[in-house]
């Protein structure tokens, strides 16, 4: 598999794990609001992490592309978390979070075969 695909499974991970976190954010904020607010942007992070780390690893058949695309969200998170107020159990949450939806990305590829899509 060529450096190049593996490169481009990052970024197609990372824009789906972009767009599933912005879905489930669209979906809560507006509709619920403080503390459920909040776990719903972290059941977004871990949906993100999993979607996002799935494509990404189906794509290139290597795992270190998945571990990238949660790393990536992971700098994201704490710059958001820089940038807004959250209650302080977020951070362990997100950080569960993600790396939950990370594994089980990894358990779901390991299950059906992990090879790479052709």
């Amino acid at each position: 598999m060529s450096m190049g695909r593996k490169i481009l499974a990052v970024v197609l991970g990372t824009v789906t794990a972009g767009l599933a976190i912005a879905g489930v954010e669209m979906l809560a904020h507006g509709r619920i609001t403080g503390d459920a607010l909040f776990a719903a942007v972290a059941a977004g992070y871990g949906l993100g992490a999993f979607g996002g780390s799935l494509v990404a690893f189906r794509l290139s058949g290597a795992r270190w592309t998945a571990v990238a695309v949660t790393a990536i969200l992971a700098l994201l998170a704490i710059g958001n978390l820089f940038a807004l107020p959250h209650p302080m159990w977020f951070v362990p949450v997100a950080a569960v979070t993600l790396a939950a939806g990370h594994a089980a990305a990894i358990a779901v590829s390991r299950r059906s075969g992990g090879q790479a899509l052709s």
